[in-house]
């Protein structure tokens, strides 16, 4: 294997599938094109991706798929990728996609390099459904209804997706799907170390590579279902928080409990069941990541929370100006709004 390709090799080969790749499928796909007429590509921090449809004929459906090339090395991605692959095959969940990991994926420079194929998944990204529905309540609280089954199921399966954010989440319709398995756990990955921590939004502040089990998605379940629940009874906390890579929360949130805006907006909303949630997520702040409980433990518990102590009173909140200010700042782009696919390993 020669050095590893960038970005220009990778855009080159795809615009050749006979040529590129090994897959039979594959060799026979027709990219998204841009407005140039060029493969369309989707770059994250750690891969590029392609979407390809194969050609249906007269007894089959065509079949739409994501092509996700690594622009750096990978190490044991391919043992991983077997392990999740077996473990999803034997719990099938209603939430993943079909995936294959190609260590013979794409050549380049005479060269073969891994990819992933990965079926390519419609609907709407998290932030985007949120979006369209803030203003029907009942909607998002079946979306909250559906998101603890969900949670529930893949704790039942011992899985743990790694990466829970808008980004790898879809809607449509009724069902969601989880997109996105380079950071997932299953049982045979015991006593490896994490590839990816996460998106900032969403993850346990203290949460380190040595943090990879079961529990990683705890933390970010359960910030997910308090923002839900929050944005069914108040959704101009959209407008205020939502800075386009969100929900309603940022990192610096959980390093400032209490004391940014957020809590204080939370507070303000007079919901009982609010100020639980706002409580028991501070109080997981506190443990540590791998000792966070999981989602429905919390829910059955929710009054024995208290907010931790030590936390100081909270500031006065931040002008609208300074609010608009940060949200214009961290605007996605636009690619990441439209496209199925999102890739934030490089959160």
């Amino acid at each position: 294997m020669g050095a590893w390709p960038d970005l220009t090799e990778y855009h080159e080969a795809v615009q050749h599938p006979p040529r590129a790749f090994a897959d039979p499928g594959l060799k026979v796909v027709a990219l998204e094109l841009d407005r140039f007429g060029m493969p369309k590509p989707a770059t994250g921090g750690n891969a590029v991706v392609y979407k390809a449809k194969e050609p249906g004929g007269f007894l089959s459906f065509k079949k739409t798929w994501a092509i996700r090339c690594f622009l750096r090395p990978i190490s044991d991605h391919a043992e991983r990728y077997e392990a999740i692959s077996k473990h999803l095959r034997k719990v099938r969940l209603p939430y993943d996609v079909d995936f294959q990991f190609l260590k013979q994926g794409i050549q380049i420079r005479s060269s073969w390099f891994p990819i992933v194929k990965m079926q390519w998944a419609d609907g709407d990204l998290l932030h985007s459904h949120i979006e369209k529905h803030l203003r029907n309540p009942a909607s998002l609280e079946a979306l909250r209804a559906k998101w603890v089954t969900l949670v529930r199921h893949l704790e039942a399966a011992q899985v743990a997706h790694g990466d829970l954010q808008h980004g790898n989440i879809l809607v449509r319709g009724g069902s969601i799907q989880l997109v996105d398995y380079d950071g997932m756990w299953v049982p045979a990955l015991r006593g490896r170390k994490a590839t990816e921590l996460g998106h900032r939004a969403y993850q346990h502040p203290e949460r380190s590579e040595q943090d990879y089990g079961q529990e990683i998605d705890r933390f970010s379940a359960l910030v997910i279902y308090l923002s839900l629940a929050a944005l069914e009874r108040d959704a101009t906390l959209w407008e205020r928080f939502h800075t386009g890579d969100n929900l309603i929360f940022v990192r610096e949130d959980f390093h400032q409990l209490g004391r940014s805006a957020i809590w204080q907006q939370l507070r303000r909303i007079g919901s009982r069941q609010i100020d639980q949630l706002a409580t028991a997520v501070a109080a997981m702040v506190q443990q540590h990541p791998m000792k966070v409980s999981n989602l429905d433990s919390v829910l059955k518990n929710l009054a024995s929370f208290k907010f931790p102590t030590s936390i100081p009173a909270s500031p006065p909140a931040p002008k609208p100006a300074a609010v608009q200010g940060a949200r214009a700042a961290g605007a996605m782009p636009s690619w990441m709004k439209k496209t199925g696919y999102r890739d934030h390993s490089d959160d």
